[in-house]
C-alpha cells in the first residue's frame, strides 16, 4: 500500500521547515532531527537538504538507523573535529581530476568558517560527501560501461558505506582513509604529478588554425600562413605549403605519434590546436580509467595498450618484452578486458567468426571463390563434419540471413592469423596472433584489425610464454614454425593479460606520453567528470 498523499506533503513541509531553521542543536536534538529527516526521506524520496542533494541517501539511511540516528561529525561523534580533514581531502581531489563542487564543498566551507557549532544537516551532508569521495576514488566517478560499452575489465568494487563504518569503529583519520582507496600504481601517481606540473605552468596562447580543408603540399591561404607561424615561428610567411613546412609538419607528427604523412587533416589539426586545458582533460580521463581497474595486478602479466599500439610483457614489475601491435578499426574496436592466456597454437587454422564471414567474406565468395581457395579457405554446412574447398559451393543464393556455414582458413603463408595465435578464451572472440600483413607495422597508428590484437614479434612472445612456464616445448618451437603442422601448447601457469585503453601513460623511462584518442572515448569521460554529459 502506498503512503497517503497528505502524509507525503506533511513530511516534505516538515523537512523544508527543519532545513530553513538555523539549528545549532545539541547532540540529542540533532539525533531527533536526523531521525525526522530520514522519516521524511523514506516517505517522499526527496533527498535534498538546503539545496544540497544527497547522492548516497539510501546508504546513509541504513548507516544512521544502525546507530540510532546519532550524529557522526558533532561533538561526541566518532569523527568530531575531522571536518577540516574532509574539506582538505575534497579540495585536494581536484589534483586527481575530480570537481570538488560535486562534494558539497561550498556548504562545508561555510559551515567550517561559522561559529564552530555543527548542526544535524551538516552531519548528513558531511557523511554524504565522504561516501561520494570514497566511492569515486575507489570505483571511479562514473560506471565505465555507461561511457564505454567495450570496457569489460573485472574489478573489485569498493563499498564506501562499509569503509565509513570501519572508520567509525577504528576512530581513524578521514583523510588517510580516503587517500588509501586511491589507485596505488606508480603510473597513476606519475600522471597526477604531470597534471600538477601542467596546471602550474603559465597559460600560453597557442596559434589556433581554424578548421577547413586538409592542408598538404601546394595548399595556399591564410590557414597555411597560420600553420607556418605555428611551426616555423614568427616572421614573414607566404601562405604557401612548401617543402620547409612539410618537413616541419612531419617532424611534429613524428613527435606526436600520429601518421607522419606531411598532411594536416583533422587528427593533426586537433593536436596542433591543443591547449593546456586539453592536456589536463586528457590526463583526467586516464586517471578515471585507472580508477576503473583492479587495485592489484600480478607481478607477472601482459598489458596491451590499444591507444598506444603496444604490448608489454612484465615480469616481477619490470618490462621483459615490448613490441608494437595492430588493434581494431574504429568500427570494430578492440574491447577492454582482462583474462588469462591459457594456450598457444602454432600454424593454426583460422575459424572465421560469423560476423566477419557474412560481412567480409561472403561478398568475396560470390565474386571469386577460386581466389579464396588459393588462400586456403574451406567450409562446411552446419551439422556436417567434413570441410570442402569454398569453390565447391554456389554462393550466389546465400545471404546474411540464410548463412548456415562454418568457414575456416588452413594454415599457410596467407593465413590471417599468421603462424601463431595465443588464446585467452572470452566471449568477444578476441585473442593475440601473428599476421602475414607485416607491412602494416610501418604505420604509426595501427588500426587495421577486426578486434583481435596482431603482434609484431609473435615468436619472441611465444618464447617468453614458454620460458615463463618452463615448457619443454620451447625446444620444438623453431621446427614447428618451419612446418605447416598444427601444434598446441597448454600452459601450466596461465598468464594474466590486460587489454586496456590509455591515451596518457608512462613509457619505459617513466615519462608521461600522450597518444591520440583513436576511438574518441576521452570526451565522454571528461564530460561525465564535469557533470556535463
Amino acid at each position: 500500500m502506498g503512503t497517503p498523499t497528505h502524509f507525503k506533503l506533511f513530511a516534505t513541509i516538515t523537512v523544508a521547515l527543519l532545513v530553513a531553521l538555523p539549528l545549532a542543536a545539541s547532540s540529542s536534538e540533532s539525533t531527533e532531527q536526523i531521525r525526522i529527516w530520514f522519516e521524511g526521506f523514506n516517505a517522499s524520496g526527496e533527498s535534498f537538504i538546503g539545496g544540497n542533494e544527497l547522492s548516497f541517501a539510501q546508504d546513509l539511511t541504513r548507516l544512521y538507523e544502525a546507530r540510532g540516528h546519532s550524529p557522526i561529525w558533532q561533538e561526541g561523534g566518532e569523527l568530531a573535529g575531522q571536518l577540516d580533514e574532509l574539506i582538505a581531502a575534497i579540495q585536494n581531489s581536484a589534483a586527481h581530476g575530480f570537481y570538488p563542487e560535486r562534494y558539497h564543498l561550498q556548504y562545508l566551507l561555510e559551515a567550517a568558517t561559522g561559529d564552530g557549532e555543527t548542526d544535524w544537516a551538516l552531519d548528513l551532508i558531511a557523511s554524504d560527501a565522504f561516501l561520494a569521495q570514497a566511492s569515486h576514488r575507489g570505483n571511479g566517478v562514473v560506471s565505465p560501461q555507461s561511457i564505454n560499452a567495450e570496457w569489460f575489465v573485472e574489478s573489485t568494487e569498493l563499498n564506501a558505506a562499509e569503509l565509513l563504518r570501519n572508520l567509525l569503529t577504528d576512530s581513524g583519520s578521514v583523510r588517510a582513509a580516503l587517500d588509501a582507496v586511491l589507485p596505488q600504481a606508480p603510473e597513476y601517481w606519475t600522471l597526477v604529478q604531470e597534471r600538477a606540473r601542467i596546471a602550474q605552468q603559465p597559460e600560453t596562447e597557442t596559434i589556433q588554425i581554424p578548421p577547413g580543408d586538409t592542408l598538404r603540399p601546394g595548399s595556399r591561404g591564410e590557414r597555411v600562413r597560420l600553420l607556418q607561424e605555428r611551426l616555423l615561428g614568427p616572421g614573414e610567411h607566404d601562405g604557401i605549403y612548401g617543402p620547409q613546412l612539410e618537413k616541419a609538419v612531419i617532424e611534429f607528427q613524428q613527435a606526436s605519434a600520429v601518421e607522419a604523412d606531411g598532411v594536416v587533416g583533422r587528427n593533426t589539426l586537433a593536436i596542433l590546436n591543443a591547449t593546456q586545458f586539453d592536456w589536463l582533460e586528457r590526463i583526467d580521463a586516464n586517471l578515471e580509467r585507472w580508477r576503473w581497474l583492479p587495485r592489484e595486478t600480478p607481478d607477472t602479466y601482459v598489458r596491451v595498450n590499444i591507444a598506444a599500439f603496444t604490448l608489454r610483457a612484465i615480469r616481477a614489475g619490470h618490462d621483459d618484452l615490448n613490441m608494437d601491435v595492430i588493434v581494431g578499426r574504429p568500427y570494430r574496436q578492440s574491447p577492454v578486458f582482462n583474462n588469462l592466456i591459457r594456450y598457444m597454437v602454432v600454424n593454426p587454422f583460422w575459424n572465421v567468426p560469423t560476423r566477419i564471414a557474412v560481412q567480409d567474406k561472403l561478398p568475396l565468395l560470390k565474386a571469386d571463390p577460386v581466389e579464396l581457395v588459393q588462400q586456403g579457405y574451406e567450409f562446411r554446412a552446419n551439422g556436417e563434419t567434413e570441410y570442402r574447398p569454398v569453390d565447391q559451393m554456389d554462393w550466389n543464393p546465400v545471404t546474411r540471413a540464410n548463412f548456415r556455414y562454418q568457414l575456416r582458413q588452413r594454415p599457410g603463408p596467407q593465413n590471417a592469423l599468421g603462424q601463431m595465435k595465443f588464446m585467452l578464451p572470452n566471449s568477444y572472440a578476441v585473442y593475440l596472433h601473428d599476421t602475414p600483413a607485416r607491412e602494416l607495422f610501418s604505420h604509426t597508428e595501427r588500426i587495421f584489425s577486426s578486434g583481435c590484437i596482431r603482434l609484431q614479434d609473435p615468436a619472441a612472445f611465444a618464447r617468453w610464454l614458454l620460458e615463463l612456464n618452463n615448457s619443454p616445448e620451447l625446444a620444438n618451437l623453431d621446427s614447428w614454425l618451419e612446418s605447416e603442422e598444427t601444434n598446441t601448447v597448454y600452459f601450466r601457469q596461465p598468464v594474466p593479460v590486460y587489454i586496456v585503453y590509455f591515451t596518457a601513460f608512462t613509457d619505459d623511462s617513466g615519462n608521461v606520453v600522450f597518444r591520440r584518442d583513436v576511438y574518441d572515448r576521452d570526451q565522454a569521460i571528461t564530460s561525465a567528470l564535469q557533470g556535463t554529459s
